[in-house]
């Protein structure tokens, strides 16, 4: 897995320790149903664009582990207002990519030493749980 960013063609790879939590979450349609005053059932209904939330949480303890240096890479990108990025899976069988942004309305990034302790250095490993928001379909 890899995140690139595009204004800069930057990109990090990522661990594949990775799991998107909610990826079958998203509702692809969003719906009303109100009842008119003589009972009449109204549904409007129309397809999102986009706005999909993608999740990436450590898939078990041992994994979704991130080097300081890299996280703090991450952190940087994700504090530069109007970035878009490239999140790329490369699983042998899951070559999709996401034009995204990082989601900061649900915590962006969460972090924490590995160890639980602070780190002593910049390869020290913390867990980590990325949030981005899917702009469009990047395929």
């Amino acid at each position: 897995m890899k995140l690139t960013r595009k204004s800069t063609n930057e990109t990090v790879p990522l661990e594949d320790g990775f799991l998107w939590s909610d990826e079958f979450d998203w509702k692809p349609i969003e719906q009303t149903q109100e009842r008119a005053v003589d009972g009449t059932l109204i549904i409007q209904e129309g397809a999102k664009k986009y706005g999909r939330p993608i999740t990436l949480q450590p898939a078990a303890d041992d994994m979704g582990w991130i080097k300081r240096s890299t996280l703090s890479i991450l952190k940087d990108w994700s504090a530069a207002q109007g970035e878009e990025f490239t999140l790329k899976f490369e699983y042998a069988s899951d070559q999709r990519e996401f034009n995204v942004i990082f989601n900061h309305a649900e915590n962006a990034i969460e972090a924490k030493p590995v160890k639980g302790i602070p780190a002593a250095s910049e390869n020290e490993f913390y867990s980590v749980t990325m949030r981005f928001t899917e702009l469009n379909d990047a395929n």
